[in-house]
């Protein structure tokens, strides 16, 4: 496979040129922001809505970050034809700028780094899920929520799930609320109602959540943003995970099981949106 071409503050290097200075903050201390935005056929999928995530974020982190939406999106388009790739994922970081001196005294102006990979194959099964607490896997949370460079508990979680055999690790809160996955949103269907962790909770705004909750109306679901307690989940008929790179997919947990009959509808309806959006962007 080729090396992939990196664009790091106004410049394409390979990925064996490309270097982080250790002076970044966001290398030195996560001090920093991400986004990861979807593309196939080399077109991207709601850029726009991604990116008012990330600017959002930054403000609520105060790093003044000036480039417009208009620019950014020309760097991820050139970046696309740059590596040859037809569809996969972006992943765009903001970082705070350099440290110099003392931990917390920044210069210059923030760090922006694009990357690219091709989209993996997704199961095409039902995957299993584990439910851990957030208090032995401690996650950052604002209201709102951002994505931050770190993400240590989430990825300690995802590496025992995989180590127990699941695919994504599901989180619940002290007061033993659903809240979300490592690094997908969760979903479950009880009659006709589809039901997700409230934003109040700390969730992130997923652009697919978003997108998923737009859409099942259409096929006849309500939508409902509540507090889940994690003891009347096997009351759930259905249940699915999200996010950018895997779309919709089923997931199921130890000692109960579904038909996923409304969430296979919904992930073909979604399927089909996002090569309309694509096909017609």
């Amino acid at each position: 496979m080729k090396e992939i071409i990196n664009y790091i503050n106004g410049e394409w290097l390979s990925a064996s040129d490309s270097k982080v200075s250790f002076s970044d903050g966001g290398f030195q201390r996560g001090d920093g922001l991400f986004e990861t935005i979807r593309f196939q056929n080399g077109r991207l999928f709601k850029p726009e809505k991604h990116l008012k995530r990330l600017h959002s974020g930054l403000n609520i982190i105060q790093i003044e970050f000036h480039k417009s939406n208009t620019e950014i999106i020309s760097i991820l388009e050139e970046m696309i034809k740059q590596n040859h790739i037809s569809s996969g994922l972006l992943k765009l970081m903001v970082t705070r700028g350099e440290i110099t001196g003392t931990p917390w005294n920044y210069t210059g102006n923030p760090n922006f780094y694009v990357t690219i990979r091709p989209l993996t194959k997704t199961p095409g099964e039902p995957v299993k899920v584990l439910f851990y607490s957030e208090e032995k896997y401690p996650l950052i949370r604002f209201h709102p929520a951002i994505k931050s460079l770190n993400y240590i508990g989430n990825m300690l979680a995802k590496k025992d799930a995989e180590k127990a055999g699941a695919f994504e690790p599901v989180f619940y809160n002290r007061d033993k609320i659903i809240t979300e996955c490592a690094i997908r949103n969760i979903f479950f269907i009880k009659g006709k109602t589809l039901i997700t962790p409230g934003l109040d909770l700390g969730v992130l705004p997923g652009v697919m959540r978003d997108t998923i909750m737009d859409l099942a109306p259409q096929i006849g679901l309500s939508v409902v943003e509540d507090s889940i307690p994690f003891d009347s989940i096997n009351e759930m008929e259905e249940a699915f995970i999200s996010s950018t790179g895997i779309g919709l997919l089923s997931c199921y947990w130890e000692g109960w099981k579904s038909k996923f009959t409304m969430t296979n509808l919904l992930k073909k309806r979604l399927d089909a949106i996002i090569t309309d959006h694509i096909n017609n962007d």
